[in-house]
């Protein structure tokens, strides 16, 4: 069920059934040459999709939030398309969505994410809301959490390499250059934060050889994401 379809006086009718809303978090970033700029918002947008059939399939509702397109990406800020917004920023418009969330009187708040820079001002924002309202929140970073699973799928992961490019293909192929797909993984010994530093380790903006990707690897990676997401839902 999606929020932004709903009239207020059906939403108000439907939070006193459903305790759970789920809400993707992304970013507007590069993804190479071959991968469109909204591929941190597509995926988790499609998972929650496809988490939200499987428990309708159990007698389950839970409300998809419109998701939040704009996230922290200050390595990738170096290429065209990139609109990074600081952590704090990010941290604090999350975190009144949240509140607001909690206020309706939801108990669990699912935030999808599907950007890796987003990370720790989500848990920062995360705590503030748990600490202040009666609401439990989880983060689930779709690429992190069920890497095992992945690697299964995929002989490897980066960004924008084989399994987000199998994800976007699954889900948006007209999107995908595929005949523009190229990139490798490097890695640095420790951690390095310097403006330009996305032109040593994201080359053109991939961190992974995207060559490898398939439609049917993507539909693979989004089952099992979602299955498994839908089934911890259920089991709580």
């Amino acid at each position: 069920m999606h929020m932004e379809n709903l009239t207020w006086d059906e939403f108000d009718e439907i939070k006193k059934k459903i305790d759970t809303v789920i809400l993707p978090i992304g970013s507007v970033e590069a993804h190479g040459k071959h991968l469109p700029l909204g591929t941190d918002v597509f995926a988790p947008v499609e998972i929650a999709k496809r988490v939200e059939a499987k428990l309708r399939e159990k007698g389950k509702e839970v409300l998809i939030a419109p998701p939040i397109w704009y996230g922290h990406s200050f390595v990738l800020d170096v290429f065209p398309g990139t609109i990074n917004v600081k952590a704090d920023t990010l941290r604090r418009y999350v975190r009144d969505v949240m509140a607001e969330f909690a206020e309706e009187g939801f108990r669990k708040i699912i935030l999808l994410n599907g950007h890796g820079g987003n990370y720790y001002p989500l848990v920062e924002a995360a705590e503030e809301v748990a600490g202040r309202h009666n609401v439990e929140v989880w983060l689930i970073n779709w690429w992190i959490d069920f890497r095992e699973d992945i690697l299964s799928i995929c002989s490897s992961q980066g960004h924008a390499g084989e399994d987000e490019t199998s994800v976007i293909l699954a889900i948006k192929p007209e999107l995908v250059k595929m005949e523009k797909a190229e990139g490798e993984k490097r890695t640095s010994k420790v951690r390095k934060i310097r403006k330009d530093i996305a032109l040593e380790l994201f080359p053109n903006g991939v961190n992974d050889d995207p060559r490898g990707a398939t439609k049917e690897k993507g539909e693979a990676i989004l089952e099992v994401v979602s299955k498994k997401i839908a089934r911890f839902i259920l089991e709580d």
